[in-house]
C-alpha cells in the first residue's frame, strides 16, 4: 500500500481513532534507537525546564493524561 492510500484509509478513521494512533506513532518514535538527537534549542529547553522544577518543586505539572484529556475534549 502507498503512503497516499494508506492517507485515504486513515481519513476514513474517527478524529479518537486518528488521535490514538498518532500517539501510537509518536511513542514508537520515542522508543526508536534511530530517532534523531536533541538540537541544542531543545536541550537548551529541556535543562531550562527540569532547572525551574529542582527550584520549584511544589509547581504543579502536566501529565500526559492532561493534555490527551484536553485534546480529546475538542
Amino acid at each position: 500500500m502507498n503512503k497516499a492510500a494508506l492517507l485515504e484509509e486513515l481519513e476514513q478513521l474517527t478524529a479518537h481513532e486518528r488521535l490514538e494512533l498518532a500517539y501510537g506513532l509518536l511513542d514508537s518514535v520515542l522508543h526508536d534507537a534511530a530517532a534523531p538527537p536533541l538540537s541544542d534549542t531543545q536541550r537548551e529547553e529541556l535543562r531550562a525546564r527540569l532547572a525551574h522544577h529542582q527550584a520549584h518543586p511544589d509547581d504543579p505539572g502536566v501529565t500526559l493524561d492532561d493534555i490527551r484529556r484536553k485534546l480529546l475534549a475538542r
